[in-house]
């Protein structure tokens, strides 16, 4: 438990993540299983749902650390195995961790609290990496993404990600052609150019 977690804040994620995980068993991981094959994901629906709570809780942490354990709460509330039942969260982030793992969080219109550059440096210690690879964002209900609405997630992204990296230390990407209902992103660290051999420095 970080040091500056209350105690009502860690019992409340352990409570959320036992009714997340029941909710996911219940429905027999259907909701998670369609919502890999929309993305054109492996279907692993066990490894969506563990991957999902592990970030969570990962958010939590920068949350608490950055003095945000009310708006968390508030965050919590829209991690809904069953996004129907979270009539204030306007998208979903999935997370590709390298194919060892994804994870999906549910956001409000401003994405509060998830922080993608915190997250891009944290260590998934299970699989032994660190951050992730891709993003695809999607609205909740799988609404086809108006061109506004494109517009206004890549600011947000990439005005998260050059807030803690410069342009010398990560390369980021955007892709809205693969589906008309989601923004893919790629994210890596950022390799120089060797002028000499005419690629990527290894």
């Amino acid at each position: 438990m970080p040091k500056r977690m209350t105690k009502t804040c860690y019992r409340t994620l352990e409570e959320w993540a036992a009714e997340f995980r029941s909710a996911a068993h219940a429905d027999k991981l259907s909701i998670f299983r369609d919502h890999l094959k929309r993305l054109g994901l492996p279907d692993k629906p066990k490894l969506l749902l563990e991957g999902s709570i592990q970030i969570v809780w990962f958010c939590a942490i920068y949350a608490v650390l950055d003095g945000q354990e009310k708006r968390f709460i508030d965050f919590l509330n829209l991690q809904k195995y069953d996004p129907s039942q979270a009539p204030h969260a306007r998208y979903a982030f999935t997370f590709d961790v390298f194919g060892k793992t994804c994870a999906r969080v549910l956001v409000d219109h401003k994405l509060s609290v998830l922080d993608l550059a915190d997250l891009y440096n944290h260590p998934w210690e299970d699989y032994k990496t660190v951050g992730y690879h891709y993003i695809w964002i999607t609205r909740t209900d799988w609404a086809e993404l108006k061109k506004k609405e494109k517009q206004y997630l890549e600011e947000q992204v990439e005005y998260d990600l050059t807030f803690d990296y410069a342009e010398d230390e990560l390369d980021f990407w955007f892709d809205d052609s693969r589906n008309k209902s989601s923004l893919f992103v790629c994210v890596q660290d950022h390799e120089e150019m060797d002028e000499d051999a005419g690629g990527h420095n290894t």
